[in-house]
């Protein structure tokens, strides 16, 4: 009799599968034909000349654009620096917000000692900081990589405190009956089950220090993404602007999308949503 229901439950979820998977291509086919339609329309209006071309640019006119920059040595070492820029200041940022993100909402005498500075900080406008950051290090790399730095440090180091405390305490509850020590319930529970909250917040730490490294290289920098913005908007190249736009925008979906496969990974546990 068990193994009948076993089979007639198999059976159910193998019909069931092909369904689930029309349903994706089905919102696969719906994204795509709006994102087209949004292009359709946006090559319209320009070419009617509904929008001033000044503020505006067609699709096609970035494309063009495009084409010809990617031939030119000083778009590629703009990439390179920002790129960098980017890339040192984020991973500090990792280094230092998972850690301290993790052990203040661990431990609460660290969580005392740390907590006003992250709060503080967290509300304060960072853009504000810029002209502190500039003066302390001048318009090269380094203060660039810092403006990084202090714009994804907060969504990470806050989604790992969230995730500490948001463990299963009937979990370790259970651990310690069975004599575990605190270091073994540290590495054992609380840090597998805060592996997806960590990830999600280095997605949104992504976001935002691509933000701060832009931000930063339009306010003072002689190099970067931001420094083409600035001279192709000086020079009212508004189809060179949007590329480099675009360039940012690629750039954080491609690295929210790894970071979104791996968060999808660690956290099949959770139940499927419709």
């Amino acid at each position: 009799m068990a193994n009948t229901e076993i089979t007639q439950e198999t059976r159910k979820l193998i019909k069931e599968k092909p369904k689930v998977l029309r349903k994706k291509d089905f919102t696969i086919v719906i994204s795509v034909f709006s994102v087209a339609l949004f292009i359709l329309g946006w090559e319209l209006v320009s070419k009617k000349e509904w929008i001033d071309p000044l503020f505006v640019s067609s699709p096609s006119e970035i494309f063009q654009a495009a084409v010809v920059m990617v031939q030119e040595p000083a778009f590629w070492s703009n990439m390179g620096v920002s790129g960098y820029e980017f890339a040192i200041g984020f991973i500090f940022a990792v280094l230092i917000g998972i850690p301290i993100g993790v052990l203040s909402g661990w431990n609460k005498i660290f969580n005392a000692i740390v907590n006003p500075f992250i709060s503080g900080l967290y509300v304060t406008p960072k853009v504000a900081l810029l002209p502190v950051i500039v003066i302390a290090l001048g318009i090269g790399v380094e203060s660039k990589m810092l403006i990084v730095f202090l714009m994804a440090f907060f969504p990470i180091v806050l989604n790992a405190q969230k995730a500490m405390q948001t463990l299963d305490q009937n979990l370790i509850k259970a651990a310690r009956t069975f004599t575990a020590s605190e270091f073994q319930v540290f590495k054992t529970i609380a840090l597998p089950s805060t592996v997806p909250f960590l990830l999600a917040g280095i997605r949104l730490g992504i976001g935002q220090g691509l933000i701060g490294v832009v931000v930063g290289e339009l306010f003072a920098s002689s190099a970067g993404i931001g420094f083409q913005l600035t001279i192709d908007g000086q020079n009212l190249q508004t189809a060179r602007m949007f590329v480099g736009i675009f360039v940012i925008t690629i750039t954080g979906l491609i690295l929210s999308g790894l970071v979104g496969l791996l968060e999808k990974h660690f956290s099949s546990w959770r139940p499927q949503k419709d």
